[in-house]
């Protein structure tokens, strides 16, 4: 099941990347890109992992993971500025730095999903959740490797990346294998923390130096588009 639960997820991840790469004409439309990378994000917060969130653990649970993820998020920013300001860094520097948080925090959201998936028994359940797997992974995709392309990666690490980030689904099946139960309270501390982190990404990385290179509304336009697409896109799951 681990194997399947990787598969799944790598495919999605990877199909995201490939769809992120193709746009990658787009790049100079640093407004269009953010903004509707940072709508998806929000989008995926406040309409998927957040209500997922509270249903599983609560609103104790679910802001006392969110608080831990936002110091972890200050924490890691902290280790990759190396002690540079923003205005000196370069765009490539910004965007490599942005993929890899992205990259830290969606390998951390895929962890809950890998308990899940070897903590349940009935296979019908299995197969809908391999099925999720892969569908909620290319949006997370296309976040993922649309800084990373910015930053100027080659097209060959889109592969190794995928398979970095589905990685913990394999090691959350082991888990919830081991477990012989979905722990609520585990899934929704990691689903919380990974949320914050996000959060902060999102925030930080993407919405503010978009609006420093253009106008607020600019930005604001393409970020409300975003979160249009991702709500028509959960409607049609």
């Amino acid at each position: 099941m681990g194997i399947m639960g990787f598969l799944w997820t790598f495919s999605g991840i990877f199909i995201g990347g490939m769809l992120a790469w193709l746009f990658k004409g787009l790049q100079q439309r640093l407004d269009v890109i953010y903004g509707l990378c940072a709508g998806i994000i929000l989008g995926l917060i406040s309409f998927e992992i957040f209500p997922e969130a509270i249903e599983l653990g609560g609103w104790l649970i679910t802001f006392t993971g969110l608080a831990i993820g936002m110091i972890l998020f200050e924490t890691l920013h902290n280790m990759l500025h190396y002690g540079q300001r923003r205005k000196s860094t370069s765009k490539k520097k910004m965007y490599a730095r942005t993929g890899l948080l992205l990259m830290f925090s969606f390998s951390i959201h895929n962890i809950p999903m890998g308990i899940t998936l070897g903590a349940i028994e009935e296979a019908d359940f299995t197969i809908s959740l391999l099925q999720t797997l892969l569908v909620h992974s290319i949006p997370e995709g296309i976040i993922l490797f649309t800084p990373l392309i910015l930053a100027g990666i080659n097209i060959f690490f889109v592969f190794f990346i995928s398979v970095f980030v589905s990685i913990p689904v394999s090691l959350g099946v082991f888990i919830g294998g081991y477990l012989g139960v979905d722990h609520q309270t585990i899934n929704t501390i990691l689903i919380s923390i990974t949320m914050g982190i996000i959060f902060m990404v999102t925030v930080s990385e993407i919405l503010y130096p978009a609006i420093n290179k253009t106008s607020i509304l600019k930005v604001l336009f393409w970020t409300l588009m975003g979160v249009g697409i991702i709500i028509f896109y959960l409607l049609l799951l």
